[in-house]
């Protein structure tokens, strides 16, 4: 009978004794795309990026227009070129349209690759904010909205409201 005794008390110290060691859990989540679609930093690296775009957009725009119109010059004089101006015609047009190709190529991976620096930077100063954020805050853990880990979460632990505010006013 002692031995049973002896065992249960053994398992509930045991069992009870995480609980003594428990800190309280503070858990908050935050959407990193509202905050980057937001904040200050956010709207202004947006408008960067979308100025760049429209400034190669045009530049393609015209290039396109000057080979249409090249094209429908060559359409029309076609009967009166001879064989062999109509075939030079034909390779100049062609070679303009590899240099269009090129030239949207070019300005899709500048594109890309301004939009990877601009994330990576704003990432990177995010994670430093949430980080502090944390740590003053006391938070045990901040997930990501819409991250693949949050089923579902209370909006009542949605900070996302305070980190886009302390982010506006971090220094860059």
């Amino acid at each position: 009978m002692k031995r049973i005794f002896l065992l249960f008390v053994c398992v509930g110290l045991l069992l009870a004794s995480p609980l003594v060691y428990a800190a309280e859990v503070k858990i908050a989540y935050i959407s990193v795309k509202r905050i980057l679609n937001e904040s200050k930093r956010g709207v202004k690296e947006g408008e960067a990026f979308k100025n760049k775009a429209n400034e190669l957009k045009k530049v393609v725009d015209k290039k396109q227009k000057e080979l249409q119109t090249l094209k429908e010059s060559i359409e029309k004089k076609a009967a009166m070129l001879s064989e062999q101006a109509r075939r030079e015609k034909e390779r100049e047009y062609q070679q303009k349209v590899k240099e269009l190709e090129r030239l949207a190529q070019d300005s899709n991976a500048e594109l890309r690759q301004m939009e990877k620096v601009m994330l990576d930077k704003l990432m990177a100063s995010l994670q430093t904010v949430v980080e502090k954020f944390g740590k003053e805050g006391n938070y045990t853990v901040i997930l990501e909205e819409g991250g693949s880990s949050i089923l579902y979460a209370p909006t009542e632990i949605d900070i996302t409201d305070q980190v886009l505010k302390a982010f506006d006013a971090a220094k860059e």
